[in-house]
């Protein structure tokens, strides 16, 4: 029962993690991000005003990520870890590359569309906590606390992620463990008749996502193809 309840509190816990990763994905499109990069340069140089000089570079930019993902995708010499850090590191430079470019009036603008990114983020997370409240049937006073919780988790994975003094294996681990604490102390709120529900929740979840999932021809943990 317990590793269940784990994943099933992961469900949980992810309106509160996203919020670590909104200003990322406002700036530029992450490693699984599917969106055309033309598209995505058009979006960018109205929002922030490009000159062609800068959208040419940024293409550039997002041209030479596209091909080394797919140059490490087909890498079968690396572990999946392995592959998820090495694509964080070439996102990372692509970003620092884009900023680079940037006036200071338009990395204003960048950071004022990141805020906005993390607002809409955090209200989605708003929605998504109190739906789980009522499906979970929590009085006000488990809500109180596992909002306590939540907002802790979200202070450490924000400290975490401006420490520049850890590796990023590092930030990982720890940010694993801080997760971990707060499934533990979500747990320790929830009775057995909740914990039943948010089991119930997470294999009803895990059944809508497959569904699609095979309808695509993917099948198995992380949407492999076989």
């Amino acid at each position: 029962m317990r590793s269940d309840i784990k994943i099933g509190i992961t469900t949980l816990l992810l309106a509160a993690a996203l919020t670590w990763v909104a200003g990322v994905r406002a700036q530029g499109p992450g490693p699984g991000d599917r969106m055309n990069p033309g598209r995505f340069v058009d979006r960018m140089a109205q929002q922030l005003n490009l000159t062609e000089e800068q959208k040419s570079r940024v293409q550039s930019y997002l041209e030479d990520q596209r091909s080394q993902m797919q140059v490490l995708r087909n890498d079968t010499t690396l572990t999946r870890e392995q592959k998820a850090e090495r694509m964080r590191e070439i996102t990372q430079q692509t970003q620092d590359k884009m900023e680079s470019i940037l006036t200071v009036e338009q990395k204003q603008k960048a950071e004022d569309l990141r805020q906005q990114a993390r607002n809409q983020v955090q209200e989605r997370a708003g929605e998504q906590f109190d739906r789980m409240g009522r499906l979970l049937d929590l009085t006000p006073e488990q809500k109180t606390q596992m909002q306590s919780y939540l907002d802790s988790q979200r202070t450490q994975l924000q400290a975490l992620r401006d420490n520049s003094s850890l590796t990023p294996e590092q930030r990982r681990q720890q940010a694993q463990e801080i997760q971990r604490q707060t499934s533990d102390q979500i747990r320790a709120l929830l009775n057995p008749t909740q914990q039943q529900k948010l089991q119930d929740l997470r294999e009803g979840g895990r059944e809508r996502f497959r569904g699609p999932m095979r309808g695509r021809g993917l099948q198995g943990p992380g949407g492999r193809r076989r």
